[in-house]
């Protein structure tokens, strides 16, 4: 029985929309001019302390003038952020570690959090190195990604390198997709470093941050991408593939074409493969069309498969306009040779027959016959038992005796758990006595069978 509808998520989804996740997660820069960093540390200090007078000497002189170890880290989260650089700026080394370890003590909750990220993204400012040392001795985790979140958030361009030297020497495994977001947005500056540092960095099986480098590098250098793509086996893996060939086909559709036919049948080259056909599908048909009857025959299927299943597929927080309306989908793979959609067609005219019964039957109505029969033997391997008022009056009308009897008398069989149960669905259908006898007659008798 046909699987239900895949909702994409994890992995595959994070590479579909990873552009859209990246973009969210952008640097921010020295955001000077910030009013207090840490407000709910600030109201937790003042309140155990009478008001002040408005002329009173400005927190920054105040702690400029005390020796700096006996500071605490939530007098530091008192001094506004436009004056905090210099409080940091005097402190020495060791003391700028003293406070990041004095943070982990705070309760951990908002107070905890916003002290936390008042502090990094000031200190990254000042001794990038110190940040860098405090969060490598971190021992509260929690604490670590609100720190590391802060980091990439406010570190300038020059030391993302540093930054992602880091989270590979983290002693403790990490969350989220910190590694990533630092490799997208460095890559958009500077993929040859990034290129070096994964050298320098490699990693076993699957790696995410080949397709951060070389979709960002095939729209800056595409030539230069390429050339570091093939320099090495441990370069080509599924994720850089995808990355480079759809960001070269949104500058040079016909060269991504031509590299993608070429290399068809390589190695970890199918999901590059399938990613172009459905980019091309989106927004370029009449190329989709081309690029399809260019590869092999197995690979071309491929394509229409997954063309097919991007159409048919509940994809998570996808833009507007990824997906196609399943009927312009049916309307374009026929027009393509037979053998290149029967297989994958049943899917699709099954989510237009769902939609809108009528303008599908019109569209089956006017096919040739075996393009007709073909489409709607797919609808009858893919429909569910609920579709059987649709389907089965369809199913009837092919012409093809033998594939009539194949694809219907399977149809019917799922109807039931055992086929008295399939038999008696079939006399509760809405179809003439002489189509239910010759339903009964063709349902296969074993499971086995289907």
């Amino acid at each position: 029985m046909p699987a239900p509808p895949r909702v994409l998520t994890g992995p595959r989804a994070q590479a579909l929309f990873i552009g859209v996740v990246a973009g969210a997660l952008a640097i921010g820069g020295f955001e000077a001019g910030r009013k207090t960093v840490a407000a709910a540390a600030i109201a937790e200090n003042m309140a155990t302390k009478p008001a002040q007078p408005a002329d009173l000497v400005s927190p920054k002189k105040t702690l400029l003038e005390r020796d700096h170890s006996l500071i605490t880290v939530r007098e530091i989260a008192t001094v506004p952020f436009s004056e905090l650089y210099d409080v940091l700026r005097s402190a020495s080394r060791e003391q700028l570690l003293a406070w990041a370890r004095d943070l982990e003590q705070m309760p951990r909750g908002p107070r905890q959090r916003a002290a936390v990220t008042a502090y990094y993204r000031s200190l990254i400012q000042v001794d990038h190195h110190a940040a860098i040392e405090a969060v490598l001795h971190a021992e509260n985790l929690n604490m670590r990604d609100v720190a590391i979140m802060a980091l990439m958030k406010a570190a300038p361009e020059s030391i993302w390198g540093d930054l992602a030297e880091m989270l590979d020497r983290l002693p403790h495994s990490r969350r989220g997709f910190f590694p990533q977001d630092i490799i997208w947005n460095w890559s958009r500056v500077d993929p040859a470093a990034v290129g070096k540092y994964i050298d320098k960095y490699p990693a076993e099986g699957d790696d995410s941050r080949l397709y951060a480098l070389l979709f960002n590098w095939a729209k800056i250098e595409p030539g230069a991408a390429k050339e570091w793509l093939e320099a090495d086996l441990s370069h080509q893996k599924k994720e850089g593939f995808r990355g480079f060939v759809v960001a070269w086909a949104e500058s040079d559709r016909g060269a991504a074409i031509n590299y993608s036919v070429a290399n068809a049948n390589r190695p970890d080259f199918e999901p590059a493969m399938k990613d172009l056909a459905y980019y091309l599908f989106r927004l370029f048909p009449d190329d989709a069309r081309t690029f399809v009857q260019l590869l092999p025959p197995d690979r071309a299927k491929v394509a229409m498969e997954e063309i097919a299943d991007k159409t048919i597929s509940i994809i998570l927080h996808a833009p507007e306009d990824y997906q196609r309306p399943p009927d312009v989908v049916a309307r374009w793979m026929v027009s393509l040779p037979l053998d290149l959609w029967k297989e994958p067609i049943g899917a699709v005219v099954r989510g237009w027959v769902m939609a809108d019964l009528n303008t599908a039957t019109t569209w089956l109505n006017q096919l040739q016959p075996d393009a007709r029969d073909a489409a709607i033997a797919g609808l009858c391997r893919w429909a569910s038992a609920d579709m059987a008022e649709q389907t089965v009056p369809l199913g009837l009308s092919i012409t093809d005796q033998k594939l009539r009897d194949e694809v219907v008398g399977k149809f019917a069989r799922r109807l039931g758990n055992t086929r008295d149960e399939a038999i008696a669905a079939v006399n509760e259908l809405p179809i003439d006595r002489a189509q239910k006898a010759y339903l009964r007659r063709i349902i296969p008798e074993a499971d086995s069978d289907q």
